[in-house]
C-alpha cells in the first residue's frame, strides 16, 4: 500500500483493512524490542518507511529521547498522499521524531505540506511546532563509500572480471543496466528506449550492447511476476528482432551479482542506463559514477531520481520518452572523451565530499542540535514548580504589571476574528486579576479600540490597541489625534490586488496599520501569495518608511513607532513594579519580551521563544494558568 502510493503508482495500491493492522503490529514489535534495549542518553535513527509509526510509539514512552527518521523513499504529494485513509496516524507517527529526513527538498516539501493541511500544525520553514515540541524536517541526499567504489578497480579480482568481461563482450559499446524487479524501475520504458536507438540509427547495431542484471524480487506478488514476464517477452522479441549471428543486443542476467562482478561490470561499462520512474534516490548512478576512476563513461539518469538533484552533469531524461532516452543513449555513444572525463570528474568531486559516512554524521549532528532545541523547550515549558514559584513572587510582589495579548493568548484564534469574542470565564478571570488593587492589568493587542472597547470595555483594565499606537486609561483613549489613517493608499493597493487573487484573504483596515489575512487561504497558495506580496511591498515601504512584519497567518504594515516593546516602555515609566507578567502567542509580542526586565515573567503562548523564559504549551492553558493568580484573592 506504502510503496505503489509513494512511487506514484495509485492503480497498484490494495487497501486492507488487515494489512493496516499488520503495519501497526509489526511497528508495535519493534517499539517494544526496542525498549528493551535503549537507555537514557541513547540516540535512536528509525530508518524508512516500514517503521513510520516507531517514532510516535517511542514518543510516548520516552518524552525526553532524542529521535531521529529517515525516509529512504519518495515521499508524494498532498494530493495522493491523502487517499490513505490512516494518513494523520502515519502522520502522527513521524512526528513522533525530533529530525525527518528525506532525499531531496521536493520530499521535504511534500511531507510539511501534507504535515500542514491533514494535522493543521503550526509550520515554520523547516520547522513544525506539533505536540509542544519542534520537528525539524530537511533534506539529506544519501552518500555512498566513495573510496570504495573509486579504488575498486585496482584490486585484482576486480581487475580479472573486468578483462573477463571485456573479452566476453569484444569492442563493442556497452551501456549497463542494474536494477532490481520493480515497477517503478522504468525497465519496460528503458528497453523501449534502447530499441528507439537501434531504431534510428541503424549503423549502431554490432557496435551497442544493453547489459541488463535484474535482481529478483517480490517473485511472488503478482504485480511483480506479471512484469517479469513482460520483461522476458519484451527482451526476446528485441533480440529476435535485431539480433546477427554475431551479436546479441541485449545481455539478459536475472540473478544477483557478488561486488567484484558488480564493480568490474560498472568499471567496463561506456554507459548507464539509470531511468527509474520514480526514485527515493538511487545509489546504482553514484557507484557507477565512484567506479570510472580513470577511465571515460556516461551516466544518463532520469529526472525522477533524488540523485538527479545532484548529478547534474548526468544526462538527464524524462524516463517515460524512448525519444528521449534514445536521443540520451546517441548523444553518450558520440560524446567526446574529453567531456566525459570531465563531467565524471566533476560528479566525483562532489560524490568524494558527500559519502555515506558524511551523511550519516550530517544527519546526527542535526539530530543532536534539534534534540537539544526541544531540550530548552521541555525546560522552558511550564510546570507544576514554576507556578507554584510564579504564584509566591506574585504572592510577595507589592506592585505588579500584567500585560495580555488577546488573540492566541486569552482567546483562540478563530477563522472569522468576530468569533474570538471573550467568554464569561474569560471576563470574571480578567476581572478578579484586575480588581486586586496591587495589580495594573493591560490588555495589549493588535485588535483596534472598538473591538476592545466592546468586548472589554466595561472590565476595570487598561487597553492597549493597536500594539499600542493607542491606550485607555481612566475611560479615554489616548494616542494619535489626527483621525485619518498613518497608512499609504499605495500600500493598500498592492495588498488589494494581491487579494483579489487570493481567494480566502481579506484586508484589514486600521487606523496605524494595514493587515493582510491569510488563515482561510489554502496553504500552498498562502505561501506562494505571501511572498508576492512582501516582494512588492519591499519598494514602497521603504521608500515611506514603514515597517513590514510577519505574524501568525498575517502579514502587517504600519510606521515603526508602533510596537508591543514601545507599549511596554511607557507602561514601565509610569509607576515602580516589583512582579512583571507578559504573555503572548506571536512575533509582535516578541518586541514586548525583549523591552520587559530580566527578572520578568515572560510567557510564550503555544510555541517557544528564545525572548520568553517561559513556554504555555497551548492557548486553553492560559485561562487556568491566570485562575491560579486570581484564586490567590481568595486564599488570603
Amino acid at each position: 500500500m506504502v510503496w505503489p502510493l509513494c512511487h506514484y503508482f495509485f492503480a497498484y495500491i490494495q487497501y486492507d483493512k488487515k494489512t493496516w493492522e499488520a503495519y501497526r503490529e509489526v511497528n508495535r514489535l519493534f517499539f517494544e524490542a526496542a525498549l528493551k534495549i535503549i537507555r537514557p542518553g541513547d540516540v535512536v535513527w528509525v530508518q524508512d518507511y516500514q517503521l513510520m509509526l516507531l517514532p510516535g510509539l517511542l514518543r510516548q514512552a520516552m518524552p525526553s529521547l532524542s529521535i531521529g527518521y529517515f525516509h529512504h523513499i519518495p515521499f508524494p504529494s498532498f494530493e495522493l498522499f491523502r487517499v490513505l485513509p490512516e494518513r494523520a496516524d502515519i502522520l502522527r507517527g513521524l512526528l513522533g521524531a525530533d529530525l525527518i529526513g528525506f532525499h531531496t527538498p521536493d520530499y521535504m516539501r511534500h511531507f510539511i505540506s501534507a504535515a500542514y493541511r491533514v494535522l493543521n500544525v503550526e509550520c515554520d520553514l523547516d520547522e513544525i511546532h506539533f505536540d509542544k515540541r519542534l520537528i525539524q524536517v530537511n533534506a539529506f541526499p544519501m552518500g555512498i563509500d566513495f573510496e570504495h567504489y573509486y579504488k575498486a578497480g585496482t584490486r585484482v579480482p576486480v581487475r580479472t572480471l573486468a578483462t573477463t568481461f571485456r573479452q566476453q563482450f569484444g569492442a563493442q559499446k556497452l551501456v549497463l543496466s542494474v536494477d532490481r524487479l520493480d515497477y517503478s524501475k522504468g525497465i519496460l520504458h528503458r528497453l523501449k528506449g534502447f530499441a528507439a536507438a537501434l531504431e534510428r540509427r541503424p549503423d549502431l547495431c554490432e557496435r551497442v550492447s544493453l547489459v541488463m542484471l535484474l535482481v529478483p524480487s517480490r517473485a511472488s506478488v503478482p504485480e511483480y511476476a506479471s512484469l517479469k514476464r513482460k520483461i522476458d517477452q519484451t527482451i526476446g522479441e528485441l533480440n529476435g528482432r535485431y539480433a546477427t549471428p554475431t551479436w546479441t543486443p541485449i545481455h539478459y542476467y536475472y540473478r544477483s551479482f557478488s561486488p567484484d562482478r558488480l564493480q568490474a561490470l560498472y568499471h567496463v561499462a561506456d554507459i548507464a542506463l539509470v531511468t527509474p520512474l520514480r526514485d527515493g534516490m538511487n545509489l546504482v548512478a553514484k557507484e557507477y559514477v565512484a567506479a570510472k576512476r580513470d577511465t571515460p563513461g556516461v551516466l544518463i539518469l532520469s529526472e525522477r531520481a533524488g540523485a538527479a538533484h545532484e548529478l547534474t552533469d548526468a544526462l538527464l531524461v524524462n524516463p517515460n520518452s524512448a525519444e528521449e532516452v534514445s536521443d540520451a543513449i546517441i548523444a553518450a555513444i558520440e560524446m567526446p572523451e574529453k567531456e566525459q572525463l570531465a563531467r565524471l570528474q566533476r560528479m566525483q568531486a562532489l560524490l568524494a565530499r558527500r559519502s555515506v559516512n558524511a551523511w550519516a554524521a550530517e544527519f546526527l549532528h542535526a539530530q543532536q542540535a534539534i534534540s537539544a532545541k526541544n531540550e530548552h523547550v521541555r525546560e522552558a515549558l511550564i510546570g507544576p514548580e514554576d507556578v507554584r514559584d510564579i504564584r509566591a513572587w506574585y504572592r510577595n510582589a507589592r506592585a505588579r504589571l500584567l500585560i495580555l495579548d488577546y488573540d492566541g493568548t486569552l482567546a483562540p484564534i478563530c477563522k472569522q476574528p468576530e468569533d474570538a469574542a471573550p467568554d464569561e470565564a474569560l471576563r470574571g478571570t480578567l476581572r478578579r486579576l484586575a480588581e486586586d488593587p496591587r495589580n495594573t492589568l493591560v490588555i495589549c493587542s493588535g485588535r483596534d479600540r472598538d473591538t476592545l472597547d466592546r468586548w472589554l470595555g466595561d472590565l476595570p483594565v487598561l487597553l492597549a490597541a493597536e500594539h499600542g499606537a493607542f491606550h485607555k486609561e481612566s475611560g479615554v483613549w489616548h494616542g494619535l489625534q489626527d483621525e485619518m489613517p498613518v497608512w499609504d493608499d499605495e500600500v493598500l493597493a498592492v495588498m488589494e490586488r494581491i487579494t483579489y487573487q487570493t481567494q480566502g484573504a481579506w484586508v484589514e483596515k486600521k487606523r496605524t496599520a494595514l493587515v493582510w489575512h491569510y488563515r482561510n487561504v489554502d496553504a500552498w497558495l498562502a505561501e506562494l501569495r505571501e511572498k508576492q506580496l512582501l516582494a512588492s511591498l519591499m519598494e514602497p515601504c521603504a521608500r515611506l518608511n514603514l515597517r513590514v512584519m510577519r505574524g501568525n497567518k498575517v502579514v502587517e504594515v504600519k510606521p515603526f513607532d508602533f510596537n508591543k516593546g514601545a507599549e511596554v516602555q511607557r507602561l514601565l515609566e509610569k509607576g515602580s513594579f516589583d512582579f512583571v507578567l507578559a504573555m503572548g502567542d506571536d512575533v509582535t509580542d516578541e518586541d514586548m519580551f525583549r523591552a520587559l526586565p530580566p527578572d520578568s515573567v515572560t510567557v510564550k503562548v503555544g510555541s517557544f521563544s528564545p525572548q520568553a523564559r517561559y513556554t504555555l504549551g497551548s492557548q486553553t492553558e492560559t485561562l487556568p494558568f491566570l485562575r491560579t493568580l486570581a484564586d490567590y484573592l481568595q486564599s488570603v
